[in-house]
């Protein structure tokens, strides 16, 4: 009985009131349980330095490659220094063949030079051989065939030039000569030119020529030599100087590098004057060349 009285003295209001604020809470602890728990809340970032991880082989730097990688990098340096090595061997094999190449050359020409070199040796012994064989030959000792007869009838020399002048072409001739005889090379050379501008036709002006060639060509003016023996040949193509004055011709221009000028020279006088001594002089100086 008492208990229903505390109930009764309980307002209404106050009861419901009561209920709904247990409703609520109940609702708000259910919304709660539901929502997603809040983000934690972001810290600010640390200034750590990184961290270096540690590797087995502990004789390489962190920092290395891996194995694979290094093996193909060293793959691919082995192939650029192998193909840099066969460039550089055929570089020097293609120069090796260059210089022995130049070098060849070089010793074809020592060779062609030493050779010209003798014979231009043998030749000088020879020019004055063959002065002396005719020479010889003017004189009887050594007969020499085609010697002209004014050149083995020669008067004997006088002792010295007239101061007048010699009185005849042969005198001037015969002085000339025996000046060429005596080794006196220089006074016969100016004799024979004398004989030539004072007696331009005279019997003996083709023998001035020829020897004034011979004088020239043992003094080794080759020049000289050769303008005397064309001389011979233009101005008196029918005298008996002329297969000696060609044979000599073939070797002035030999001397002076002409070969082909040499050869027709020296194949001239042997199919002009085949049975002359100078055909068998000449055949045997082209064999020679």
């Amino acid at each position: 009985m008492l208990a229903m009285q505390v109930m009764a003295a309980v307002p209404v209001e106050e009861s419901v009131g009561q209920q709904r604020g247990a409703t609520r809470a109940t609702i708000n602890a259910t919304t709660e349980a539901v929502q997603p728990p809040p983000a934690p809340q972001q810290s600010p970032p640390l200034n750590i330095p990184p961290t270096i991880e540690s590797t087995k082989n502990t004789d390489f730097p962190a920092t290395q490659e891996p194995t694979t990688s290094r093996q193909s990098n060293t793959r691919q340096s082995n192939t650029s220094s192998q193909a840099s090595d066969g460039r550089q061997l055929a570089e020097l094999f293609y120069q090796m063949q260059v210089l022995q190449q130049e070098l060849q050359q070089l010793r074809g020409q020592i060779e062609e030079q030493d050779f010209r070199v003798r014979r231009l040796q043998r030749d000088q012994t020879d020019k004055y051989a063959d002065v002396d064989r005719r020479l010889s030959g003017l004189t009887g000792l050594v007969p020499l065939p085609g010697t002209n007869t004014a050149d083995s009838t020669a008067p004997a020399r006088p002792n010295s030039p007239p101061s007048g002048g010699f009185s005849s072409e042969r005198e001037a001739y015969t002085f000339a000569f025996e000046e060429m005889r005596a080794r006196r090379f220089d006074e016969s050379i100016a004799g024979f030119q004398q004989l030539i501008v004072e007696y331009p036709n005279g019997q003996y002006t083709p023998n001035a020529f020829y020897w004034l060639g011979e004088l020239w060509l043992a003094k080794t003016d080759t020049e000289q030599a050769r303008q005397s023996f064309m001389q011979v040949i233009n101005l008196y193509p029918d005298h008996q100087k002329v297969p000696d004055a060609l044979y000599k011709l073939g070797v002035v221009y030999d001397n002076l590098g002409d070969q082909r000028t040499s050869q027709l020279y020296l194949s001239r006088v042997q199919s002009d004057h085949p049975k002359s001594s100078a055909a068998s002089l000449a055949a045997k100086y082209s064999q020679e060349l």
